[in-house]
């Protein structure tokens, strides 16, 4: 399947039809339900004394499925996933001939009418790097990450802000944001689609759940991302990592597909490694050849630096010593999200604490100038609000969906260059 690339660059998103040809429509269906029936199933026999009935799936707002709900009869929806109208448009999409499959699930409607749900980009500043700079990068680059919708279903639930893949949010809309995020936001339109029919679209991009009701809904929810393109991808998952028992399930096609895409998710953290080390030694010809193999395009390497800065950050405080003694299940929740603990946990334990010392004064300069950015940022935002809303209670909280890309610049004057030159040593 060709895609339109200049499109999917100018708008945002492209729509394609029969993404599920007509004739294989029924047999993924069933694949999904099945699906759901294990996980009602699991809900019912996980359920606690004095939980609701039912468990988790029947009070939840919008259930979800993944990759733990698939046996050996529901297998069949992962070649669906890394066939040529999903991994194969994708790896057009990321310029990438080995992308890789990130995440695979499906959207359900739950018995609750919820309502509507609030407009968001899927990514933080704060964890990843400045929205304006992941932007930048993905013009330059092109995306490191697609998400799709594939609906098994005519669905119209999704909306989208076209072309805001390649813009931070307005002040019109930074104003509603914060006040309301949760109505439509001028220029957002609805994905409307066709049982089949798909989206895709960068997570950079403003997107909204709207409404969610008991409305019938089965959509499959998937993510890819490149490893061997221009950029550096900000998304560092890769769900089925530790799914062992999955792996026995799925095509010999398809699990020689996941371990290459498991091989290069190693080689990554290899090379994150090397990158580090490079600066501990305070080698900067090392760290400028070891950058540019993480992310070859000359053009948005600052952002990759804020990235392994992110990272390093975390692999710090996994070396402090009231966290290290800690359990590694009690550790997650401190250290989990993007990248997930396990990617972090393992980048940790190949440095000593004295390396890590070094690691935090390396990155001290540039972590001093985006937490006073977003300083900065969120007090201006914060007094708006108050403006706004006087009569609110509490400050708005920027690390929601909604508001964690009010900071949205990467740090003023201050590229790779200026970053080796902060180096303490």
């Amino acid at each position: 399947m060709e895609v339109d690339l200049q499109k999917f660059h100018d708008e945002g998103y492209l729509i394609l039809e029969n993404v599920v040809p007509s004739e294989k429509l029924h047999d993924l269906r069933l694949t999904v339900e099945l699906m759901v029936d294990r996980e009602k199933a699991r809900s019912v026999a996980e359920r606690k004394d004095g939980d609701p009935r039912g468990g988790d799936w029947y009070q939840n707002t919008q259930p979800r499925i993944g990759l733990d709900s698939i046996t050996a009869e529901t297998a069949d929806i992962i070649d669906f996933c890394l066939g040529e109208t999903t991994l194969g448009v994708s790896a057009q999409l990321l310029q990438d001939s080995e992308a890789a499959l990130v995440h695979c699930g499906a959207l359900c409607s739950g018995l609750i009418d919820y309502g509507y749900t609030d407009w968001h980009r899927d990514a933080s500043s704060a964890e990843q790097a400045p929205l304006s700079g992941m932007q930048a990068d993905l013009l330059a680059n092109a995306p490191g990450y697609v998400q799709w919708n594939v609906a098994l279903y005519d669905d119209d639930v999704f909306w989208i802000l076209p072309q805001s893949h390649k813009q931070p949010s307005t002040e019109v809309q930074r104003r509603q944001l914060l006040l309301d995020p949760r109505s439509p936001l001028e220029g957002g339109v609805p994905a409307k689609l066709q049982a089949g029919n798909a989206i895709v679209y960068p997570n950079l991009m403003m997107h909204w759940g709207s409404k969610y009701t008991s409305r019938f809904r089965r959509t499959i929810h998937m993510g890819y991302r490149s490893f061997n393109a221009e950029i550096f991808p900000y998304a560092h998952q890769l769900d089925f990592y530790h799914q062992d028992e999955f792996m026995r399930y799925v095509s010999a096609d398809a699990r020689v597909c996941l371990m290459r895409s498991a091989e290069l998710y190693n080689r990554e953290r290899d090379q994150i490694e090397r990158t580090y080390r490079a600066m501990v030694a305070g080698d900067k010809s090392a760290f400028l050849s070891d950058l540019a193999q993480l992310h070859p395009g000359e053009l948005g390497r600052m952002v990759s630096v804020v990235l392994l800065c992110r990272i390093a950050n975390k692999v710090v405080l996994l070396h402090q010593p009231e966290i290290a003694k800690l359990s590694v299940e009690e550790r997650r929740p401190i250290i989990d999200g993007s990248p997930p603990a396990y990617y972090t946990e393992n980048l940790a334990a190949r440095f000593t604490v004295a390396e890590a010392g070094v690691l935090t004064q390396r990155f001290a300069v540039l972590n001093n100038r985006l937490r006073e950015d977003e300083d900065r940022v969120h007090q201006h935002y914060s007094a708006l609000y108050a403006e706004l809303k006087p009569e609110a209670q509490t400050p708005p909280n920027f690390e929601s969906r909604s508001l964690r890309t009010f900071n949205s610049e990467m740090p003023e004057g201050f590229g790779v260059d200026e970053f080796i030159a902060s180096w303490k040593e």
